[in-house]
């Protein structure tokens, strides 16, 4: 009897639609199935037609044809001995493998269709199935010519076929050899569509996650218990640091709710890589328990890595879809993103150790075959991005790093292609993960290039806000944007690809000005400090109407591009330099929760004003109050006409100047003062400076809105890390 097999443990997968219009869409029909392994396609079906080949494939048979080229990889037949038209019309090939089939997929329970099916497609090729590719009879007929052999000789004296020996009359083959290649083919079925399972499930649930946890937003009304929940999980899961980087400035730590999806992640990245542990002795491919496991978890984890790619793109673009349909920030899903890309890295170095073990005795020959070079290729361009991407590197290098990470990340993604199609061509269905990732970066960059577009090519004009030039300027005349934008520099230097966010309010021309209502802005965490101002001037035959649309924006010169446009200006009074815009963005749609909230209150620090008097004007008609701590007088002197806008609109406005005898604001009393206040309805907190003024407000939030008798909703707008 063939023995069988039981796995350790069960696995969950999850089948989704959107795989399988992807291999619709890109994957030939050349293989069994459609889609990939798990989902789709089949890998040795029946697997009795498949041992039966296994076994005699390689006996040298009685055809004349072409020298057959020669590439046995350990798990798939890639060539034989035999040139392909041999085992077509070769009599002793055929007979000998209907009276194995006979003999076998009787006990599998085999329809006899199947068994057909198989005949008519997979002689020629083993795995892979061409319909093209037809023997010269038919099961049934071979069957019967085997069967009148058999009857000529005598059973007795029928001859049993040895693995590699020459095969030129009809044959039988004994159970015990088949067994090492029967467990091996059912065993290596069944872990391949795990593998495939296994992925679809974190690619899809690490997508699906932010969507289903989003759904509570459209509560009829927000629950208390609700409101204290998410301030709960709105502190930073150790410390109380989140915008400020922890660890040696390593890193930025993750607020409760975020690590809670981080733990979800690893968890599941461990426990998918290993189970169902399967194991099947005697086998053909994995002799040993420890072959097992090298093969399966070495397999596995790189069919993980490729299904990270789906997140790890998704939440680090631009144009994330999640962004428009869930309630968490860009600066979120660039936190996960970060984590996500840990554990491909992990993923995909596991994946290479693990086989290079079991491939350790025939590494000299496989590590000369294109898809071994390929998948290094592949594995040091991630493993390098580790460190070029560490935190102090993004901070003292963007520029750098920007490159860095576009470059490496797309030469992971393209030698991920190469190793996968140099090894299955598009047989089994794994290079469809490499095509959602390369459309995902492809449409965000194509959207990008749209919205460049859309805006063109303008002239800037740079002017400082102090004599001292501690904060600079803007102006961009015939833009009109709300968000943010990402400004170009062209001629800055000769990386004219560099490009940086900025937050930006943005009124339109033909409003009045005590009247406009921007949608809600948001900023970017991603290099500097920075807020923007859309404004537009009155024409010179009305007093009520805005002419034409301009962009104004207020930053602090950091280092890099920030740091040579400063240069640049110098001591000049004004500085006209060309532009490109692209925008407009939406970096934190939290801001729709603010929606249910009666009161707003509003905290800025330096050029994150900007922001914040764009979200009080968004809500106008709700109760706000402005504490804004800034620097310099310039600045404050620099935004003096919106604020006196805001103070005509009811707005209560507290401004602090650092080394004022009033000192720097206390945001906690702040946070405190109008939880503990008489007023009903929800409280909306909005925080926008620099990062140590964010945590403090974030801790003011974990500490008192639990407690709170009023819902809370909290949006932090800090330009950090």
């Amino acid at each position: 009897m063939i023995p069988s097999f039981r796995p350790r443990l069960g696995s969950f997968s999850t089948f989704v639609l959107l795989l399988l219009t992807f291999s619709q869409l890109f994957t030939p029909s050349v293989a069994d199935g459609y889609g990939m392994l798990g989902a789709g396609k089949w890998l040795y079906k029946p697997v009795c037609g498949h041992t039966c080949r296994r076994l005699i494939y390689n006996n040298p048979l009685l055809c004349d044809g072409d020298n057959a080229t020669t590439h046995v990889h350990r798990r798939h037949l890639h060539g034989a001995t035999n040139p392909p038209e041999c085992f077509l019309k070769d009599a002793a090939f055929l007979r000998t493998m209907a009276l194995c089939m006979a003999n076998l997929c009787p006990r599998d329970n085999v329809p006899i269709s199947v068994i057909e099916e198989y005949w008519e497609s997979h002689l020629a090729t083993g795995t892979v199935g061409d319909l093209s590719l037809r023997p010269v009879m038919s099961y049934q007929e071979a069957l019967m010519y085997a069967h009148q052999d058999i009857e000529e000789v005598g059973a007795s004296n029928v001859p049993y076929a040895i693995e590699g020996e020459p095969l030129n009359v009809t044959s039988l083959v004994r159970d015990e050899d088949l067994v090492q290649y029967y467990n091996a083919q059912t065993w290596f079925e069944r872990i391949e569509r795990d593998h495939g399972r296994n992925a679809i499930a974190i690619g899809v649930s690490s997508v699906f996650i932010p969507i289903l946890f989003s759904l509570f937003r459209f509560l009829p009304t927000r629950p208390l218990w609700y409101s204290r929940l998410v301030a709960t999980l709105e502190k930073p899961f150790a410390g109380h640091r989140h915008r400020n980087p922890t660890v040696a400035d390593l890193g930025i730590m993750p607020t409760r709710g975020q690590a809670l999806y981080i733990l979800y992640l690893v968890l599941t990245q461990i426990f998918l890589a290993i189970f169902p542990l399967v194991f099947s002795l005697p086998n053909s491919i994995a002799p040993t328990r420890r072959d097992h496991f090298l093969v399966l978890v070495g397999d596995r984890t790189g069919a993980l890595a490729m299904a990270d790619f789906v997140a790890l793109f998704l939440f680090s673009s631009r144009n994330n879809i999640l962004l428009w349909i869930t309630d968490w920030s860009h600066s979120t899903f660039l936190l996960l993103h970060r984590w996500i890309a840990y554990c491909l890295i992990i993923q995909v170095s596991m994946h290479s150790a693990l086989l290079l073990a079991s491939y350790y005795a025939s590494h000299a020959t496989e590590s000369q075959k294109p898809y071994w070079i390929w998948g290094i290729v592949g594995t040091l361009a991630f493993v390098v991005l580790w460190p070029a991407s560490i935190l102090p590197v993004r901070k003292k290098a963007y520029e750098f790093f920007l490159i860095f990470h576009q470059v490496f990340s797309a030469i992971g993604l393209v030698a991920t292609f190469f190793h996968i199609y140099k090894l299955y061509k598009y047989n089994w269905g794994y290079e469809i993960w490499a095509y959602i990732g390369g459309v995902i970066w492809f449409l965000d960059r194509f959207l990008r290039l749209l919205r460049m577009i859309a805006t063109g090519y303008r002239t800037a004009v740079v002017t400082p806000v102090d004599p001292d030039s501690e904060y600079l300027k803007i102006e961009i005349d015939g833009v009109v944007a709300h968000g943010h934008v990402y400004l170009y520099f062209p001629t800055l230097t000769w990386r004219f690809w560099e490009n940086h966010p900025y937050s930006i309010l943005s009124t339109f021309s033909g409003t009045t000005p005590g009247g406009s209502k921007a949608p809600p802005p948001s900023s970017d965490p991603e290099e500097k400090r920075s807020s923007t101002s859309s404004v537009s001037e009155l024409s010179s035959g009305s007093s009520s109407v805005l002419g034409r649309p301009k962009v104004t924006v207020l930053l602090r010169p950091m280092n890099g591009l920030t740091k040579v446009l400063a240069t640049r200006l110098g001591q000049q009074k004004s500085l006209s330099i060309p532009i490109i815009v692209e925008g407009s963005y939406h970096a934190n749609p939290a801001i729709r929760n603010l929606k249910s909230c009666s009161t707003l209150l509003c905290i800025a620090g330096g050029v994150g004003i900007t922001p914040v008097i764009s979200i009080i004007k968004s809500f106008e008609g709700v109760k706000a109050r402005l504490a804004w701590g800034v620097r310099t007088e310039w600045l404050l002197r620099s935004v003096d006409d919106e604020i006196q806008d805001l103070v005509k609109r009811g707005v209560k406005v507290e401004t602090r100047i650092s080394g004022d005898t009033n000192g720097r604001l206390k945001v906690a009393d702040l946070v405190k003062e109008e939880l503990e206040s008489g007023d009903g309805g929800d409280l909306g907190v909005v925080v926008c400076g620099p990062s140590a003024m964010a945590d403090e407000v974030r801790m003011a939030i974990a500490e008192f809105g639990p407690k709170a008798n009023r819902g809370l909703v909290f949006v932090d707008e800090a330009f950090s890390w």
